[in-house]
Formats: C-alpha cells, sequence, structure tokens
C-alpha cells in the first residue's frame, strides 16, 4: 500500500486542520472531516489552513446535512482538493454531488456501512469505496470490518464492478492492517486511532481519557429507529445519556420510519455541533490502538509510516511461516490433521457422531456440555469416547454454572478424560482444575485487561472470540479484539522472549480461505515468537452436510441458514446479547420487551422474563423438539412450521456468504490449507537478503538537539518552520560585537559582510 492511499481524517465537527496537514506533510491524503461543520465561513477558512500550510492534495468529508457547505463549496473549489468522501448513504442529493464533484475533476468516494450502500456506490460510478465496519465511529451498520470486507468481496466475485478501489475504516492497526491487505483493499481511513499523535488538537481533559482507553468506552444509539452510531460513552460526558433519551422518545413517537430516522440524524448532529465535553463524541473501537500508537510513533505521519512498515512485514512473515498450514504446530500438539478447532455449539455440538465427522475431517471437535446434567454427560461422553477412540476431542464448559452442575459435570469429564477443554466465562483456577488431570485447557479471554490478569495467574491457552459469532456475543468486534490481544501478549513477552507455551485460538467471522488467511496475517508476529496459533469455527459447520446427517442440527435449520441474509440480537439487558436469524421468534421477543418496558416493569423483571422465555428455543431450531406440553422429562418432535415460528436460530454473521452445502473436508481445507495458498498468491515471495562485502558500522541515532537563534530544542525548530518564523536578526551583543569584523566592501581581506 501507498502511504498517499491513507486517508487521515480530523475530528469530527473540528475545523482544525493539524491532522489532516500532517497526514499530507507525511504523503499521505489528510482529509478535513466537515461533514457536521455547517458554517461555511469556519468550513473555508479551515481549508484555507490547509491549503496554505501543504503542499500535496487532500480531501474534505461532507454528508446529508452539508447541503449548504456543499453549494458553497461547488461555486470555488480549491485547486488542490482532489478526494471527496461522501457520508450519510443515500439521501436527494447524492448523485447530484457525486456528479458535481466529478465534473471539476475531483475524485469521489463514498463511505458505505452495508453491502447495499457499497452496491449503490459502485451503481453511482464512484470512484472508489470506504467500507465502514460497525467498530468505527459515527454512523456505522450491523456488519464489523472483518465480514463487510469478506461480503464485499464475496459480492463483487465476477461482477463489472471487481476492480472498484477500496478503502476501509475500522478496527484497522498494527496487525490489522495486513488482514485488510490480504482481502485487496486500495487503501485505509484512520480517525481514532491519531487521536493521540503529538500533532492532534484534542484537549487534554480528552486525552486524558483516552490514554487508558480499552475499546470498552463506547457504545451503539439509535437502533430502535434503524439508524445507528457509534459514539463515546462514560460518566462526565452527559450528551451520550441525552441522545439516548431522544432516541426513546422518538422510538415511541407516532412518527413514521422515514421521519424517525431523519429527526434523530438532527439530534445526532446538534449535540455533536457542541463544544467540548458538552458535545457527542463520534468516537471508534479503534480509539483504544491510539495510546500505543502514539507512544511508540509519536506524530501523525510517524504512525502512519509504522503502521505501514508492520503490515509489510506482517504479510512476509505469514507467506514464509505458514502458521495455519495443514501440520502446523498447534495441529501437531492436537494431533489433528489441521489448527482448526469446532467451537462448542449449545444443542448443536451435542452428538458423538458430529464430533466424530469433525475429528474424521481433521478438526478438534468439543461437545458442548451447557446445563448437562451427570447422567447425560456421562452418556455422551462414553458414546465419544467409544467413538473417537485414540483421536483428539474435548468438552465445552460455562464457568459460571450453578455449583452443583459444575461439581456433576466435572465428575464425569474425570471419568472419561477427553484429552481437552474449553471453558467460556471461565477463570485460572478452573482450568487448573483440569490441566492437573492432564485435560489441556482453553480459557476465552474477552478483554486484554483480563488477559493480563490470566497471564499473570498462569494461563496459557486463549480463544479470543469476536462479535461476529453467532449465541452471545461480547462487545469487542474481531478485529478490535484481536489487535488488543495481540498486543497484550507481545507486551507479555518482552522485546525478544519466546512463547513455546502460548497456545492461541482466534474465532468470530471465520470461515474460508480469505478469512483464514487475513488471520494468518494479523497473527503472523505471534508465530514469529513461536506460539501455536489456529482457528475455532461455529457458524460454518451448521453449513456442512455432516452436520444433518450426524443429527446435529435438523434440515430446517439448514435450510433457514442458507437463506440468511442478515443476522440481529437479542438483548436481554445491556451488554447481554445473543446473534441470531430475524425469524418470529426474534419478533415475538422484541414485541415482549417492548410490552414489559411500557407496563413499567423492573429491569430486573424485565431481564427475568426474557431469559425464561429463551430457554428450550435453541433445541426447538436446532433438533426440532420440545418438551411435552403436559410436562415432564419427554421431548416431543415439532412439525417444522412451528419449529420455525419458535425456535431461535443461533448463527454468526458469516452466514450470509454462504449459499450452499459442503462437506466438513473441503470446510477444513478451505480454511487451513486454502488460506496458505492465498496467502502465496498474494504476497510475493522476498527476495534473498544481499550479501555485502563489509558489514555496516553498528551505529544508531538515538537522539537529537539542535540550539537555533528562537529556538532551543528540536520542537522549538520544527514549529518556527511549520509556522514560518523568520529567525534571521542581528547578531545580539550578548554573542559577540559584530562591528570588530563588519565591512560593508566584500572585498574587504579578513572582513565579514553579514550583520
Amino acid at each position: 500500500m501507498n502511504r498517499s492511499d491513507v486517508l487521515a481524517l480530523t475530528p469530527p465537527a473540528s475545523a482544525h486542520p493539524a491532522v489532516a496537514i500532517a497526514a499530507c506533510r507525511a504523503g499521505a491524503c489528510g482529509v478535513l472531516d466537515l461533514e457536521y461543520l455547517n458554517d461555511p465561513v469556519q468550513a473555508r477558512d479551515a481549508l484555507d489552513r490547509l491549503t496554505r500550510f501543504t503542499t500535496t492534495s487532500y480531501g474534505i468529508k461532507v454528508g446529508p446535512e452539508s447541503g449548504a457547505l456543499v453549494t458553497a463549496l461547488l461555486a470555488n473549489l480549491p485547486t488542490r482538493l482532489e478526494v471527496v468522501l461522501l457520508a450519510g448513504g443515500n439521501h436527494p442529493a447524492l448523485t447530484e454531488w457525486i456528479h458535481a464533484f466529478r465534473a471539476q475533476g475531483k475524485r469521489v468516494l463514498l463511505e458505505a456501512i452495508n453491502l447495499q450502500e457499497a452496491a449503490l456506490g459502485a451503481s453511482l460510478a464512484v470512484d472508489g469505496l470506504v467500507l465502514k465496519g460497525q467498530e468505527a465511529g459515527g454512523r456505522v451498520g450491523s456488519e464489523t470490518t472483518f465480514v463487510l470486507l469478506q461480503r464485499w468481496q464475496d459480492h463483487r466475485a465476477g461482477k463489472t464492478d471487481a476492480t472498484l478501489p477500496i478503502w476501509v475504516q475500522g478496527g484497522v492497526g498494527l496487525h490489522t492492517l495486513a488482514a485488510c491487505e490480504v482481502a485487496n483493499i486500495r487503501g485505509i481511513v484512520l480517525d481514532a486511532q491519531l487521536l493521540l499523535a503529538r500533532e492532534s488538537p484534542l484537549p487534554e481533559s480528552a486525552r486524558q481519557r483516552l490514554a487508558s482507553s480499552d475499546g470498552s468506552e463506547t457504545i451503539l444509539l439509535g437502533e430502535s429507529l434503524g439508524e445507528v452510531f457509534r459514539v463515546y460513552a462514560r460518566p462526565g460526558w452527559p450528551a451520550a445519556e441525552e441522545a439516548e433519551k431522544e432516541e426513546n422518545r422518538l422510538a415511541a413517537s407516532p412518527l413514521d420510519a422515514s421521519s424517525k430516522r431523519l429527526a434523530w440524524r438532527e439530534v445526532i448532529a446538534g449535540l455533536v455541533r457542541r463544544p467540548g465535553s458538552q458535545g457527542l463524541w463520534l468516537l471508534g473501537q479503534d480509539a483504544a490502538f491510539a495510546p500505543t500508537l502514539a507512544e511508540r510513533f509519536g506524530t501523525v505521519g510517524g504512525i502512519i509510516q509504522g503502521l505501514l512498515n508492520e503490515a509489510e512485514r506482517h504479510l512476509e512473515l505469514a507467506r514464509r511461516l505458514e502458521p495455519l498450514a495443514e501440520g502446523s504446530l498447534l495441529a501437531t500438539r492436537h494431533r489433528t490433521r489441521y489448527p482448526i478447532v469446532q467451537g462448542p455449539m449449545t444443542r448443536v455440538s451435542d452428538t458423538a457422531p458430529f464430533a466424530e465427522a469433525v475429528a474424521t475431517a481433521g478438526g478438534l471437535p468439543f461437545l458442548a456440555l451447557a446445563l448437562l446434567r451427570q447422567a447425560e454427560c456421562e452418556t455422551l461422553l462414553k458414546e465419544t469416547s467409544v467413538l473417537l477412540k485414540d483421536r483428539s476431542w474435548g468438552v465445552g464448559l460455562l464457568g459460571f454454572v450453578p455449583p452443583e452442575i459444575r461439581k456433576e459435570q466435572i465428575a464425569a469429564i474425570l471419568t472419561h478424560r477427553p484429552p481437552f477443554a474449553l471453558i467460556a466465562g471461565g477463570r485460572p483456577d478452573q482450568a487448573r482444575e483440569l490441566e492437573k488431570e492432564g485435560i489441556a485447557t482453553y480459557l476465552h479471554a474477552p478483554s486484554p485487561g483480563l488477559l493480563r490478569m490470566f497471564l499473570r495467574d498462569g494461563a496459557r491457552r486463549f480463544v479470543f472470540e469476536g462479535r461476529e459469532c453467532g449465541g452471545h456475543v461480547g462487545p469487542r468486534t474481531s478485529f478490535v479484539l484481536w489487535e488488543s490481544m495481540i498486543e497484550v501478549l507481545l507486551e507479555h513477552l518482552g522485546p525478544s522472549g519466546r512463547g513455546e507455551d502460548l497456545h492461541i485460538i482466534f474465532a468470530g467471522g471465520i470461515h474460508d480461505a480469505l478469512s483464514s488467511a487475513m488471520v494468518a496475517a494479523l497473527a503472523a508476529p505471534l508465530a514469529e515468537r513461536g506460539v501455536a496459533l489456529g482457528v475455532l469455527m461455529g457458524t460454518a459447520y451448521l453449513f456442512t452436510q455432516e452436520a444433518v446427517a450426524s443429527g446435529a442440527i435438523v434440515p430446517r435449520f439448514q435450510q433457514e441458514a442458507l437463506s440468511c441474509e442478515h443476522t440481529v440480537l437479542l438483548q436481554t439487558a445491556p451488554g447481554h446479547a445473543i446473534r441470531c436469524l430475524e425469524t418470529p421468534y426474534y419478533e415475538h421477543f422484541e414485541a415482549e420487551k417492548h410490552r414489559l418496558q411500557s407496563e413499567g416493569r423492573t429491569h430486573e423483571e424485565i431481564v427475568k422474563a426474557l431469559e425464561w422465555m429463551n430457554i428450550g428455543r435453541l433445541r426447538i431450531a436446532s433438533k426440532g423438539v420440545d418438551r411435552a406440553r403436559e410436562g415432564g422429562a419427554r421431548l416431543v418432535a415439532l412439525p417444522e412450521a412451528e419449529q420455525y415460528d419458535r425456535g431461535m436460530y443461533m448463527i454468526g454473521q458469516v452466514a450470509t456468504m454462504h449459499r450452499q452445502v459442503l462437506t466438513m473436508s473441503a470446510l477444513h481445507q478451505s480454511v487451513s490449507q486454502g488460506a496458505t495458498d492465498l496467502l502465496r498468491q498474494r504476497i510475493p515471495a522476498v527476495p534473498a537478503a544481499v550479501e555485502y562485502p563489509e558489514k555496516p558500522c553498528d551505529i544508531a541515532i538515538i537522539g537529537m538537539a539542535c540550539f537555533y537563534p528562537g529556538a532551543t530544542s528540536v520542537g522549538a525548530y520544527w514549529r518556527n518552520i511549520l509556522n514560518k518564523v523568520n529567525a534571521v536578526t542581528e547578531i545580539p551583543a550578548d554573542h559577540w560585537d559584530w562591528r570588530l569584523y563588519y565591512d560593508a566592501d566584500p572585498r574587504a581581506r579578513d572582513r565579514i559582510i553579514s550583520r
């Protein structure tokens, strides 16, 4: 990727062009974000400053609320304005603006938060698309950068717009940039990542808030109105609470859906324009990357170059080390053909024939014990151990189950001793209990803070599962989670430490060669340190022949999965969400939630009622059975129509990219060897190092200092250059008396002609 393909956005609603100026001077494209700046005079002043302090081309970003500003700009466009980024989706003036800017020779990019907007941009013949994932700040869609990028690649395969240049925004960091490059992007958009750079205009109070950011400081607003914004939400920043109240008010109003969205946009725009901490801060989860980037690289230019350098290194390592190939380090330690793990899926991966199918195809299967009592566990584990014999398999546990159930499950596990275990929502002490019995145990680690704690407690096997997965989801998207976790692991290893005792599995949005190759690229530095790497999948198995043949799911489940266009979240409470298909049960669930809220029920009453409502719904969808109406433990088969109406179909976002059934062998081959082959195709081999006859000198520049007129430090000297300060003055008397040496005659001997 060229530096010129990096777009660096200034903070929203800020007329300060410092970040854009710094980016342009570093060879990138600085973009002045004018989307929420409704003052044409202020915008023109910012553009004039950007023009005055740069010598290269730059860009602007505008949105549906920028009508008056766009009109003023089109009447007198700056010559060096090259890129116009159109945000906000489809609106009445969009086509007109595209034609008008292109008629004046400007390059027009359309910001797309979903596949529909991306396809719209392609149909309007824009010059490129910015695919903006859900982890980014501001207006976002339901899909993350990782999934949205894959969906567009899948959509445009073989189409006439296959060569349309793509930029990505959201979750781009030192490690994830390499993953994006594997997917053939043209460039990236940086915003929150640059907020702590030296040139950032962010006030000190906001800098201090971001200094300890870990990606959990933002929330999504507007989901009930169909227009979602990611914003900063923490005590002392009341605008988010005000926006939430306005959302609830609009949701309950009699306005039609279109009018509600329009009013909601006006609310957001008004709050964003407020000054300082009184305003709504459009901030992405990737603000968590800002402290590390600023500490390591300092300036906007340093961060941009650092990202590009690291991406190049990641790609070379991934191609050379092939961390996810057949027979890799993790596969060897798992005693499987591939470094692939089948994630425990409640009410799906609870049959021995399904586990055998996964193992036969070269993966490591995990039975989901969920809330099974001891007798059921005994039966399932015994059947699996007999069927799989000496092949590897494992059990999936929930770390938060009631103590009596956990005790029963542990007793069954110690009787049949599966080689592996995986604990979701677990603790290192729970893992140690099984490790002492010779059962290698993985822990889900959902945040960088918990990972640091788990590492200190001695845990060394982890699963990092992003928000794209099916079932219960965490707050962080895969890119944000994986980026943060890799940084924690590298910090744990130190500058030159080795990680042979670490076993790391990535999950969430992985299902084919491309997604797996992207993981290999972003995780390559861990492989370089000796860390054993693998991937975990759940949703992808729902599209295999063996899923139905083994009795893991009924045919209707697979049929609904194949027709999936998008997924939804069932939210019983803030932070407790289940990803599933949008079926009649989703509508039943939402209607019941609204009824309970309208009746003024307490938060605890609503949560309890919704969780009780969910019980048994997954079994109806996956197995097509439910408890008999008259009560008791007897299960009865349900007609397909009733399965569909009452069932909850847990599934991940990648379901939207599957339209046909495949075998597990084909799935595993694609995810492992297919990914390795893809890396070989897209990443050129690095030529052998040139041998020099003499060793270069062992010299490193470790610091810089200067003392010039008007500048006693490097920083002051650089500021004088940027501000065009004329520091040429008459030699001061406290230096020396110039009159003793001066002569106006340039031919005078032993004299100077400058004072």
